[in-house]
């Protein structure tokens, strides 16, 4: 696959590449030379990757027997054992 370098240096990661390494955008990129070649590491973005889809099967949006407005309130009324007042 060939791509031209643009105006302000940039290039495009073609999409098969991006699909096969699961390049998303907001991911961060490591440059550095290494015997005469670019090398770019990629580093996932912060959140991609988060608790929330490793947990996704196992949490529900909502309760099917209360509401949001119970849960806030309970919410509430939980101390934090983090927080001193």
């Amino acid at each position: 696959m060939v791509s031209r370098v643009g105006e302000r240096g940039q290039i495009t990661i073609e999409k098969a590449i991006r699909e096969e390494l699961a390049i998303y955008a907001g991911d961060e990129t490591v440059q550095r030379v290494e015997d005469g070649r670019i090398v770019i590491e990629v580093v996932p973005g912060r959140h991609r990757r988060s608790m929330a889809g490793a947990l996704r099967d196992k949490v529900g949006r909502l309760p099917p027997d209360e509401s949001w407005d119970a849960l806030r309130r309970d919410a509430w009324q939980t101390p934090d054992p983090d927080r001193q007042v």
